[in-house]
């Protein structure tokens, strides 16, 4: 097998998967910009009456983070920098991607990053858990944030308590609502929606980080093969004219004698 072409093959596959995480994370940008923009029109609206204790945590409870890693220790130090952060919180954790290492606090939930889509029934419940009893100080998430085709970093969010600061263009508030049920829980449920928008996106954003540095890993290896098979056939070649040298020279010898 020729491992140049195996490392070509997963280069590609690097490439294309990071370009499919683009086209899916528009989607989720999309839905989580909205949701955004719902809680905005709510929460700053003076024509409406609200509870704000719903958006506001117990600050005495420990803090649940979400670390969001990979199921692969292929990729560089893409792991180790979430271990990092996450190994220095003593908080609540759920740790997604296999090679997630946890030495502190509570892990309340550990779920392989590829396996995340059949688990997010599990994820909403802890999050109504947290939000409906207040069981947390706050929500974060940790994760390698997808920057460009070159470039991703190790990012925090906070995602609750949320704050949703009020626009200078009046304009946008003027808008009257008519409200049948409960306003406070459909804040909740919005802002439930929001979170979790924000988990699936961040692993999005997660998944395409992962892959550039794949990317970047195969490339450089491709690099390297072909630095080493230039340098082969730059041998090869000396290698030939020193023969072909020397048969001249035999040749020239003979004819002398």
């Amino acid at each position: 097998m020729n491992i140049k072409n195996v490392v070509k093959v997963m280069n590609f596959h690097a490439l294309v998967r990071v370009d499919r995480a683009k086209r899916e994370a528009q989607k989720y940008m999309l839905m989580s910009g909205e949701l955004y923009q719902m809680l905005d029109q709510i929460m700053n609206n003076r024509n409406l009456v609200l509870d704000k204790s719903v958006m506001q945590p117990d600050p005495k409870k420990p803090s649940l983070t979400f670390y969001i890693g990979s199921d692969f220790g292929f990729c560089s130090n893409y792991n180790t920098l979430v271990n990092h952060a996450m190994n220095e919180d003593d908080g609540d954790k759920v740790l997604i991607g296999k090679k997630m290492r946890c030495h502190t606090g509570s892990t309340v939930m550990r779920i392989h990053r590829g396996h995340i889509r059949e688990n997010l029934y599990h994820v909403e419940e802890i999050l109504k858990d947290s939000l409906w009893e207040k069981q947390h100080s706050s929500i974060r998430i940790v994760y390698n944030r997808y920057i460009n085709s070159t470039t991703s970093r190790l990012e925090t969010m906070q995602l609750y308590p949320m704050e949703v600061p009020r626009r200078e263009d009046a304009a946008a508030y003027r808008q009257d609502y008519v409200v049948e049920g409960d306003l406070s829980e459909i804040l909740r449920q919005l802002l439930l929606t929001y979170i979790m928008y924000e988990i699936e996106l961040a692993c999005i954003s997660g998944y395409a980080a992962e892959n550039v540095m794949r990317q970047t890993t195969t490339q450089e290896s491709l690099d390297k093969i072909e630095e080493r098979e230039a340098q082969r056939l730059m041998e090869e070649r000396k290698d030939r004219r020193e023969k072909e040298f020397s048969k001249v020279i035999e040749s020239f010898s003979k004819m002398r004698n």
